[in-house]
């Protein structure tokens, strides 16, 4: 018998910070908290609160530099020691932020802000619930809301960190979404989940040569050229009847694991898996607390094994980052439709 994954939930002790729709980042053992709302569309204010992972002990830095604007459904993504915010939305009207293709950057060495302009002459349009990873040398954005009354996004851009430039990527395929999950693992852009307006998606993955992308292979822009998709398999002998993979969800955390002694995995972890009524986050939809973890080598799901001791419950809206061999996770959305203010990492056995 295959042994199973086993891991464990951990609380991070002291301060309580409640939000959804923030970012999180960890670098050097401190997770790195921006942005969000704590009453449905009022952004919080724009410090940096970093909470160190192992103490709980925690530090609220103001604003300093050009700093973004208070926002909620950014994203933030860690390269060496810089955190790289882009988009969300926020002002009176609450709509996606126009910035023009601008990156605020975070350097937690300064603890200052600066605002990296683009210097190329095409950008992403302003969206709001995208999704964000990065590479050491690029950041890549994928998908969200745009201002009304353009429908969701199925667009990939990648900004050079050193050139301060945008290059459109190949589409990805199906319809666009908000609240999707993207990373970076062995050279390739994966994508799980998402809403598409109509439901919560899932079945499989989407992954996207990085390297064919980046160094100008499909320059014909052709929609869905360089992506493939990986269903879930059938689940067979003992496994008949359960479930082959994660159920389809959005606002979910797609975290790369180098946990066990196989290749490197994909975690997929909670996430809304039914949308709240009024299909906005100013009510609560119905929720996971799993954690799933897929091979790509071998094209498999499996379901990790939780030990005993409880864990974040089920929740999604949340910010996550990849932390060891795991992951750290704060705050969310709970199914009481409560902003959660805790954090919890996510280990192996």
């Amino acid at each position: 018998m295959t042994a199973r994954t086993e891991a464990t939930w951990t609380k991070i002790p002291g301060p309580h910070l409640p939000r959804s729709s923030h970012s999180v980042c960890v670098i050097a053992g401190k997770a790195y908290i921006f942005g969000g709302e704590i009453q449905p569309r009022q952004p919080v204010d724009n410090a940096m609160h970093i909470v160190d992972i192992e103490t709980g002990e925690c530090e609220e830095v103001a604003a300093k530099g050009d700093a973004p604007a208070p926002r909620v459904g950014h994203t933030g993504a860690a390269v060496g020691n810089d955190i790289y915010v882009f988009g969300g939305r926020g002002g009176k009207d609450m709509t996606p932020l126009g910035e023009s293709g601008a990156v605020y950057v975070f350097s937690t060495t300064a603890r200052t802000w600066s605002r990296l302009q683009p210097t190329s002459e095409s950008y992403p349009i302003a969206r709001s619930y995208h999704s964000s990873t990065a590479t050491s040398t690029h950041i890549l954005i994928h998908g969200g809301c745009p201002p009304p009354p353009s429908g969701r996004l199925a667009d990939v851009w990648a900004f050079d960190i050193a050139s301060h430039t945008w290059t459109v990527l190949p589409e990805a395929p199906g319809k666009g979404r908000g609240g999707t999950a993207i990373a970076v693992l062995d050279g390739k852009l994966w994508r799980f989940g998402g809403f598409d307006g109509v439901g919560e998606l899932g079945g499989g993955v989407d992954c996207l040569n990085l390297e064919k992308a980046l160094h100008g292979a499909d320059e014909d822009g052709n929609a869905n050229s360089g992506w493939g998709f990986i269903p879930y398999g059938d689940a067979t002998g003992a496994e008949a009847g359960k479930s082959a993979g994660p159920g389809a969800r959005s606002v979910t955390a797609l975290i790369p694991s180098t946990a066990g002694s196989g290749p490197p995995k994909l975690l997929v972890i909670m996430g809304e898996g039914k949308p709240s009524p009024t299909g906005g986050h100013d009510a609560a939809g119905g929720f996971y607390d799993d954690v799933w973890s897929f091979d790509p080598t071998s094209g498999k799901w499996e379901q990790v094994v939780i030990a005993s001791g409880g864990g974040p419950g089920p929740r999604g809206w949340f910010g996550a980052d990849v932390h060891g061999e795991g992951a750290v996770v704060w705050g969310g959305l709970n199914g009481a439709n409560e902003r959660e203010g805790d954090g919890w990492v996510l280990s192996f056995q």
